[in-house]
């Protein structure tokens, strides 16, 4: 009645986190195209295909050259309404096509049931040529997408959604995406195109890490609305669903700590896949500002699911890294963090443009989370808004070993506050040779003998009314030496 995936599989053969010219998925695999798509237009999936809770890590596809095919890519090209996909994690996936672009399935007309994509996928030909961070394309009546999700970036000319590209018919029930999503026209944070009937329950995208204030269908939530319930209440009250059907619900979620998305654990997924079930927010979710902190929120007193680590190893810290395009090509950033590596880490003018991840490390040297931090580092933005703040105590310059206070005033109803000091060598714009002065998030600082000579100044994140609102003090005066 169909096929079945008995262990995890890793096309990253190497262990170094990407698929390069040393794995069998690198360069040299199938002349560079990588994994050849299961099925095509005249051959369709018709059958079911159950992951029993496995992951397949770094699937590599990079098809958009003529000569080949090059549509309805993703580990599935194409499947009939009488096939059925479940309890599959596909991790760190970076997945290159014409049209029709998905992770999962490039063309869906059957039903997806709890399985989860991450990683990147793109459309690169022109017109309409849609791309999706489960699939591509979702046509017919009987697409059906059930209790799924998908933290993948999402590129097209046109028509790039979170989830799916374009919707045809069906419906999408108890499902969610985050990853950031862009496209010249046709865009949505879940789905970017829908027919009429189509249908998209209990349905959700967050606004902010995807970038996308509307979709075709679902509702759009906030990073603090999508991590904050930690059961089947509130927005996720209807998630507890019947799925195998045999008698009962089947309690396919779980909802972490409070700083995660909700993760599948249906029929024996793992909470802790080596890669990358959803996971915690970062400082800002805005694009990363060059000289200001991120941050990822898990420590290691809420390193979730540690139990299952087996024997002595456990957390160590997180490694930061920087990828040109997000997707490949992941590079260890040198110097950053403590040693052991910590869980924050301030973006350089060197690191403009690109993406930024943070991965947690344990002793064993393995990888137990990966979280990659909004879209590409920016320069600062001259739009950013000031705060009022009176900085000094006593003194008209600021001086070593005296202490400087921001008093910036907040709303009141800002929640969530994360904020920092800058060092600046001018306060000139744009500022980006400004640095974040190492684990200083109080409203307070006494200046170094590093201080002297730069400028300092405070910047602080907040949450009001469901909005990420980024203020930034004027500068200082010099920074002095003590008298």
């Amino acid at each position: 009645t169909g096929y079945e995936l008995v262990a995890n599989l890793d096309f990253d053969s190497d262990g170094d986190g990407d698929v390069d010219a040393n794995d069998h998925g690198g360069a040299y695999w199938n002349g560079g195209d990588g994994w050849d798509p299961i099925g095509s237009s005249t051959a369709e999936w018709t059958t079911n295909f159950r992951g029993n809770g496995h992951t397949i890590n770094n699937l590599f596809i990079s098809r958009s050259r003529n000569g080949i095919t090059n549509t309805y890519i993703a580990l599935f090209a194409e499947s009939t309404s009488s096939a059925t996909f479940e309890s599959v994690g596909i991790i760190n996936a970076n997945v290159t096509g014409r049209s029709s672009v998905g992770i999962l399935v490039g063309e869906n007309y059957g039903t997806i049931t709890a399985c989860y994509t991450t990683g990147r996928v793109a459309a690169s030909g022109t017109g309409n040529n849609r791309a999706g961070g489960l699939t591509g394309l979702s046509s017919g009546s009987g697409g059906m997408i059930r209790s799924s999700y998908s933290t993948a970036s999402v590129s097209a000319n046109q028509n790039a959604g979170g989830l799916v590209a374009y919707f045809g018919g069906g419906s999408i029930t108890n499902s969610y995406s985050t990853g950031r999503v862009t496209a010249s026209s046709n865009v949505g944070g879940l789905i970017a195109t829908a027919a009429s009937g189509v249908t998209a329950s209990n349905s959700y995208w967050d606004t902010v890490s995807s970038g996308q204030s509307t979709s075709a269908r679902g509702t759009g939530k906030t990073p603090r609305e999508l991590q904050t319930v930690t059961d089947y209440s509130g927005i996720y009250a209807d998630w507890n669903a019947n799925l195998d059907g045999e008698a009962g619900n089947d309690d396919p979620w779980a909802f972490g700590n409070g700083m995660q998305y909700p993760m599948l654990k249906y029929k024996g997924m793992n909470l802790d896949p080596q890669g990358n079930q959803a996971m915690g927010i970062a400082d800002n979710w805005n694009a990363p500002v060059a000289g200001e902190r991120l941050a990822v929120c898990l420590t290691p007193a809420e390193f979730p699911n540690r139990g299952i680590v087996s024997g002595q190893t456990y957390y160590e810290g997180w490694v930061w890294e920087w990828s040109a395009d997000g997707g490949s090509g992941w590079t260890t950033i040198s110097g950053a963090g403590d040693n052991p590596p910590t869980y924050e880490y301030s973006p350089t003018a060197t690191d403009i443009g690109r993406y930024i991840r943070a991965r947690m490390k344990l002793t064993d040297g393995s990888f137990a989370y990966t979280r990659t931090l909004g879209g590409p580092v920016v320069a600062e933005s001259a739009a950013t808004a000031g705060g009022s703040i009176t900085f000094i105590e006593g003194h008209a310059a600021p001086r070593v070993g005296t202490r400087v206070v921001a008093s910036d005033v907040l709303p009141a109803n800002a929640v969530d506050v994360r904020s920092g000091w800058q060092r600046c060598p001018n306060n000139t714009a744009p500022h980006s040779d400004c640095v974040s002065i190492p684990r200083r998030w109080q409203r307070t600082y006494t200046p170094v003998a590093a201080d002297v000579g730069n400028y300092l100044r405070y910047y602080v994140y907040y949450e009001s009314g469901g909005d990420w609102v980024r203020r930034v003090t004027p500068f200082t005066t010099a920074v002095v030496a003590a008298q």
